[in-house]
């Protein structure tokens, strides 16, 4: 891990900005973390990331997170994500910012949903007494609307689109997207919607890695990134047979079900 140090602490640095506060209670972890990691200089690397980045918006942290998580090896993986959640829980608050940045991390480092939530509960449960969870009043509608973490649906992911004025042309491109794997895979794979981006996985993966296109939201296109590949498009006239193909041929090389 000495060889990523930058990395590491730019993923620590992304989970203190979840809140957009720098609590004292995260000084004093960085520094046990820099003790248990034999990190030298852990703490004030993660800092300096904290002040180069503090003015990123939601879309600069996350591509942030998942530069810095490819870098990692499996064997790591596991330990990068097991620091991340201590150093949202720190505070003694956990909000759905956090939430949802926990879960995105889980979901650079391929991290199966699941196993990423039964990790993140235990230390929940662990922390049981003395943790407060900041999340909305109204959880019926956070379920079937959607929040900051998860949508629950096509529906519920484009009604976050409309209320914010999602330009018509990048929203075409995604319902082109959805259209289209869900006709190209059927239950073959599965879609799942983030405030950011969509991510399309396999239901039946070969191994742990099972997302086989990240489809990220920016300001003026939509970037695919698959196989190592990336196509950037502002229409979806422009979601073409070839990156169709190029994500179809990842796929059938990640899934036991093959199309």
């Amino acid at each position: 891990m000495k060889d990523k140090i930058n990395d590491f602490a730019s993923v620590i640095a992304v989970m203190i900005l979840a809140d957009g506060e720098f609590d004292p209670k995260e000084t004093e972890l960085l520094y046990d973390l820099e003790h248990d990691t034999e990190l030298a200089g852990f703490a004030n690397e993660v800092k300096k990331v904290i002040n180069d980045s503090q003015n990123f918006n939601d879309d600069q942290l996350t591509d942030l997170l998942f530069n810095s998580a490819s870098k990692f090896d499996e064997e790591e993986k596991p330990k990068v994500f097991e620091a991340a959640i201590t150093t949202i829980l720190a505070d003694g608050v956990i909000s759905e910012s956090e939430i949802s940045n926990i879960l995105t991390l889980a979901e650079s480092l391929d991290i199966p949903t699941e196993k990423a939530v039964a990790r993140l509960l235990f230390q929940l449960q662990e922390s049981e007494g003395k943790l407060l969870v900041d999340v909305e009043e109204d959880l019926e509608e956070y379920i079937l609307v959607g929040g900051r973490t998860r949508y629950t649906s096509w529906n519920a992911f484009s009604k976050m689109l409309a209320e914010k004025n999602y330009p018509p042309n990048l929203f075409s491109i995604l319902e082109a997207v959805k259209n289209w794997t869900e006709e190209k895979f059927s239950t073959k794979a599965e879609i799942n919607y983030t405030p950011n981006f969509m991510t399309l996985s396999c239901s039946n993966p070969s191994s742990r890695s099972k997302t086989f296109c990240f489809v990220r939201m920016r300001k003026g296109d939509i970037r695919f990134e698959y196989s190592g590949n990336v196509n950037d498009i502002n229409a979806a006239d422009a979601f073409t047979d070839e990156i169709k193909n190029g994500i179809k041929t990842y796929f059938n090389q990640i899934s036991k079900d093959k199309i």
